[in-house]
């Protein structure tokens, strides 16, 4: 194919620069001999991103005219796509192999920046369906003190909302969060929506900002979430028990593979550890769980480790989720030429996101929730919730549901608060 006909190729389907060059001469190639929609150009430019992402091979190893040779015309180009898509779907639909996948994504380095931003730009609220009751939602504020994370993991959203490759820190932070208004009934913050709440320990003075402002609104549980292992933050600034920090855990296997450049298992539990000893709350967040091989096995020793190193009275909830994306989210992904096998799952609608089907979810959260003993699930265990799921997924995973997202939050912050009246 000529130049021109590449340009005009890429002016159509911009995607199509993040294939490899072969890939790419491939279906130029194809579509000179096969008048292809526009829709089914799209969906063999994202199935080609795919298996080169995922190591899996190429388009051109799948294509096979021969299952079509007596159709012609759109019968024709409809049934050759069909049995690539088949090839591809029983990829999708097993449980991720991770045994053969040694890629590594490059990395670059992130510059940071210091900047005034407004109050628009420092509350935010949960990435929950904005309206209804589609997923259970707990009504999180979100305050966005950093915005970018320097850790790179595969399936991250924050990358899709940022400038990939800058980090940008509030300035005067402690002097905006002293005169931040709060809208009414704000309860529950969490600092881990736009970056890592810990990785950054007390750069630039954050975690005294926040502590600040902490003690200020002692009635609003706010929320450190991390994959991190930094304590270097611990034992330094008086932290008021209304700060809670929180570590995502995930399986061995998808940490290496997939979680690139945050802390191991052992440090993020060992950090934890720190905190919880210095008489921080402290949380977890088994989120997003992935379903590969050896995933039951992997998710019960993440939970065995948990209910040994701390006792049921130190941890004040226990969330469970999974992948769960957006269509800008996934061209994101396919755009970034990352190699991951994150994507190589049966993507579902649901809410208006894409994620694991609704059996598999299940399997998942319940394996995980049926790992933890009975005395957490009890008395002064902590509060085990689904994040942003289906509310019918409550009952076969917890035996029990709550009617609207009221009531869940009316739940979550009675547990909450008397966690943390007892934990002071």
């Amino acid at each position: 194919m000529d130049t021109e006909s590449e340009q005009q190729f890429l002016a159509t389907y911009p995607l199509a620069a993040s294939m490899r060059d072969e890939d790419r001469r491939f279906l130029l190639e194809l579509s000179r001999r096969h008048k292809f929609s526009f829709q089914q150009m799209r969906m063999l430019i994202e199935l080609s991103i795919d298996l080169s992402l995922w190591d899996q091979g190429s388009l051109s190893m799948l294509w096979n005219e021969d299952v079509a040779a007596k159709l012609s015309g759109k019968p024709r180009n409809k049934a050759i796509i069909d049995a690539v898509i088949q090839q591809i779907d029983s990829l999708r639909k097993n449980p991720t192999d991770y045994s053969d996948f040694t890629r590594k994504p490059r990395m670059t380095s992130k510059a940071t920046h210091i900047e005034t931003l407004g109050d628009e730009r420092l509350l935010g609220r949960c990435p929950c369906p904005v309206s209804g009751e589609k997923t259970r939602c707990c009504n999180l504020l979100t305050l966005d003190v950093v915005q970018q994370c320097a850790f790179a993991c595969s399936y991250c959203s924050i990358q899709s909302f940022y400038h990939q490759e800058e980090i940008h820190f509030a300035a005067n932070l402690a002097q905006r969060l002293e005169t931040l208004e709060l809208p009414e009934g704000a309860w529950h913050i969490g600092t881990g929506q736009s970056s890592d709440s810990l990785m950054w320990g007390n750069d630039h003075g954050i975690l005294d900002a926040l502590s600040s402002f902490a003690a200020q609104h002692p009635h609003v549980v706010l929320e450190l979430k991390t994959k991190s292992g930094r304590t270097d933050w611990l034992g330094k600034t008086s932290y008021p028990n209304n700060m809670v920090a929180t570590w995502s855990l995930n399986a061995p296997t998808i940490i290496h593979k997939e979680e690139h450049l945050t802390a191991t298992l052992e440090k993020r539990f060992e950090a934890a550890r720190k905190a919880a000893d210095c008489g921080m709350p402290i949380g977890f967040h088994m989120h997003p769980m992935v379903h590969f091989a050896g995933w039951e096995e992997e998710y019960r020793t993440v939970v065995e480790e948990i209910t040994t190193r701390f006792s049921p009275g130190e941890v004040v909830m226990v969330s469970l989720g999974t992948l769960t994306f957006t269509k800008e989210v996934l061209k994101q992904l396919r755009g970034s030429g990352r190699p991951s096998r994150i994507l190589q799952m049966e993507l579902t609608e649901t809410a208006g996101k894409y994620s694991y089907p609704l059996e598999i979810k299940q399997q998942m959260f319940s394996h995980a929730y049926n790992c933890f003993p009975e005395s957490w699930k009890s008395g002064n265990g902590p509060f085990f919730y689904l994040c942003m799921e289906l509310p019918q997924l409550w009952e076969p995973v917890f035996g029990y549901s709550y009617p609207d997202n009221a009531s869940f939050e009316a739940a979550m912050k009675q547990h909450y608060r008397g966690k943390i009246s007892r934990h002071s």
